[in-house]
């Protein structure tokens, strides 16, 4: 069984969900089936490892950090 707290930091943490989506994951969690959170797990593990994802969370950051010294 997966640990909740675990798959909703995955949801708030992923880069290919957008507001909507994770408020509806997020919401939805509670009347999952454990055959069903364990495929929402995998997704979001194969979408973690996209290697443009590392790409993209390095760019992300980068222009996080340009807003902060620009700020």
């Amino acid at each position: 069984m997966v640990d909740f707290s675990i798959l909703q930091s995955m949801i708030r943490e992923s880069l290919l969900l957008t507001d909507a989506e994770r408020t509806y994951w997020l919401a939805g969690l509670a009347r999952m089936t454990p055959p069903q959170v364990d495929r929402l797990k995998s997704i979001l593990d194969r979408a973690k490892n996209i290697p443009w994802n590392a790409a993209l969370q390095k760019t992300v950051a980068t222009l996080a950090g340009t807003q902060k010294v620009t700020a």
